[in-house]
């Protein structure tokens, strides 16, 4: 085969490899809201091989793997995000994802960043798609009614108590007239004539 046909072939090879496509078919959740130590995973996949994945914090750190055909795995290089952050998906199935335990610095815009995989060329030899997902993380506020211990007496017309029952006796305080009653006595005047004074013999 001389040059001229070698180089038709690799021209079509080469149409047939970008009029294919490369597309994120999934991505999500696209907004998250969880609370402190949930679990979150982020992923998103593509519709043909990739060679290298990069998620980014909203701090502007990132996770980037590498797909490794000589290993045949998905193996991590750089990572500003400690190692809260493991590798999620199948490689098989051109998946993509993270899954790390939520603090309060990773609400923001999360993005994902796949690089197609093209045979013997280095990073940025493919084309490159990006996704972005929104998580907040959140500590839900609750109201708590705290009760105490002695408890609230409210006065109403059913709880009257009556320390003093203040009985308005109906006493008599007719006290009856002392008048003091006098023997029955004659009051006509003696008559000293008619009492007989015995005599001396």
């Amino acid at each position: 085969m001389d040059m001229g046909h070698r180089m038709v072939i690799a021209l079509v090879l080469l149409y047939l490899h970008y009029s294919s496509g490369f597309l994120i078919t999934d991505a999500r959740p696209g907004v998250i809201r969880v609370a402190p130590g949930d679990t979150v995973t982020l992923f998103c996949a593509v519709d043909d091989d990739y060679e290298w994945c990069k998620f980014y914090h909203p701090s502007g750190s990132f996770c980037d793997f590498e797909w490794k055909r000589s290993t045949g795995n998905i193996t991590r290089q750089t990572c500003g995000l400690s190692d809260r952050v493991r590798f999620h998906g199948k490689y098989d199935d051109r998946e993509c994802g993270i899954t790390f335990t939520a603090t309060e610095e990773d609400t923001g815009i999360w993005k994902c960043e796949i690089e197609e995989y093209v045979i013997w060329r280095s990073r940025g030899a493919g084309r490159v798609e990006t996704a972005q997902m929104n998580v907040t993380v959140h500590t839900p506020t609750t109201q708590a009614t705290v009760g105490t211990t002695s408890p609230t007496v409210t006065a109403s017309s059913s709880t009257e108590v009556s320390t003093s029952s203040t009985v308005t006796a109906s006493l008599s305080t007719e006290v009856p007239t002392s008048t003091p009653i006098s023997p029955t006595q004659n009051t006509e005047p003696m008559d000293t004539t008619s009492v007989h004074t015995p005599t001396k013999d």
